[in-house]
């Protein structure tokens, strides 16, 4: 079924949907949109919704791939090992779980909407700070930078439970998740020809340009589909530690919350990884050029987006986003390890394929994933669900780029690193063939 024949009713009201908190959803009235002319089309409000939840986390996701696609250029300007790159991915990974503990009030507050604008501008302020040059800076500016991250799972999915129609739920949330490879697509492609034209300064101050246009697009569609929260915010309610608390104590009383986030643990020391070293293993250790690796990248990005698309649709047409994921687990296991087996003698184009193949295999995962959690989980506890899972699947996010490192560090190589990386979503396969392939 394609996505015009999808339902255009106007999302539930407040009323027969339960509110975010009980401060933030005040009021229906701005779910309708503006008055139309008679006998105008109605556009769907999902449509709305969808878009900007797509836009943003394109933007989040180009902000944060930016560092990688810059290794080579980074650790050479900060004077450090080539190695360092895996402790600025994994700050960036710290500070988006940061986010994912101190960010369930906020949101509670602003909205949605204006939660993922926040995160942008955080985004783009850690880019600007990395100009400074320095390591230092460069830590620094990872930290704003995933922190700017952490808004993108639960408020796009706290925006999309309350529109997305129920049969195409797992379609829905991989159509958002496709902003993540997109982005990915965005600054693989765009950051070496910025490269190109100027040292890469220029480069960090081409993406966070473009990334705050984009932002403040997102603003003329907040009204209608998120629904204003109080007129004034506190940043001590936000912080109660009842509040931070509220997502872990979820997971802490749903085991099948608790298998679903060991899963994506195991997806997310595999994306991680790949996603942090790929360039710098194409260049320093196998002899490609940046162009060459930048368009590696890109192709695994943009290979991402039609496979979070097309396993979504799949998943929806399984009926089971659990049986989706336990396929996706063990062919993110082999694609990692197979990228241990590329070498000098490798034609570029071979390796370009291997990444279309890893954006498929290693990256299509999320949305279907989210999926999962948002039927395991009462409507109004989704963003709470979410952000406690989202946080399990960034320590992997950050233990895999550091495990690497390590490898590295002790001398042991590339190969044995994606080794080992690759039995972590093979045992996740595992635990899900264990708990048995529920319909979700």
């Amino acid at each position: 079924m394609s996505p015009t024949s999808w339902p255009s009713s106007p999302p539930r009201s407040p009323a027969s949907s339960p509110a975010r908190t009980s401060s933030s959803m005040a009021s229906s009235t701005t779910s309708e949109g503006p008055a139309r002319a008679p006998g105008a089309e109605p556009r769907p409000a999902w449509v709305a919704a969808l878009g900007v939840a797509l836009l943003m986390q394109t933007v989040s996701a180009c902000l944060t791939r930016v560092f990688p696609v810059l290794a080579p250029a980074l650790t050479e300007a900060a004077g450090v090992p080539e190695s360092s790159i895996g402790l600025l991915a994994s700050v960036g990974s710290a500070g988006t779980m940061l986010w994912l503990v101190l960010g369930n009030g906020v949101m509670a507050q602003l909205g949605a909407v204006r939660t993922l604008q926040l995160g942008a501008v955080l985004g783009v302020a850690g880019l600007l700070l990395a100009t400074g040059g320095g390591w230092p800076a460069l830590l620094a500016a990872s930290l704003l930078i995933g922190l700017g991250y952490g808004p993108s799972p639960p408020a796009g999915s706290d925006l999309l439970r309350r529109y997305a129609p129920a049969r195409h739920r797992s379609l829905v949330f991989s159509i958002k998740q496709s902003g993540v490879p997109l982005g990915g697509a965005v600054a693989g492609i765009a950051v070496p020809l910025l490269l190109q034209s100027g040292d890469w300064r220029w480069a960090c101050l081409g993406i966070a340009l473009p990334a705050l246009a984009a932002t403040l697009l997102s603003e003329a569609f907040r009204r209608r589909i998120d629904p204003p929260g109080p007129r004034r915010f506190s940043l001590r309610a936000a912080l109660r530690p009842a509040q931070m608390a509220a997502p872990f104590r979820l997971l802490a009383r749903r085991p099948a919350l608790l298998g679903i986030s060991y899963v994506s643990l195991g997806f997310a020391v595999a994306q991680g990884s790949v996603f942090a070293f790929l360039v710098l293993y194409l260049t320093a250790r196998q002899g490609f050029t940046l162009a060459e690796a930048g368009t590696a990248f890109a192709a695994m990005q943009g290979a991402g987006v039609a496979g979070r698309i097309l396993v979504g649709w799949l998943a929806d047409r399984m009926g089971s986003a659990r049986r989706m994921l336990v396929l996706l687990a063990f062919a993110s296991a082999a694609v990692t390890a197979l990228l241990a087996a590329v070498g000098p003698a490798w034609p570029p184009a071979a390796v370009v394929g291997l990444s279309a193949l890893g954006g498929i295999a290693i990256a299509s995962w999320n949305g279907v994933f989210m999926a999962e959690v948002s039927s395991l989980v009462p409507e109004q506890q989704v963003g709470e669900a979410t952000a406690a899972t989202t946080f399990v699947t960034f320590i992997g996010y950050v233990l895999g780029p550091a495990l690497v490192g390590a490898c590295l560090a002790l001398g042991t190589g590339y190969g044995p690193a994606f080794l080992a990386v690759a039995l972590l979503p093979f045992s996740g396969g595992l635990v899900l063939l264990g708990t048995g392939a529920r319909p979700s």
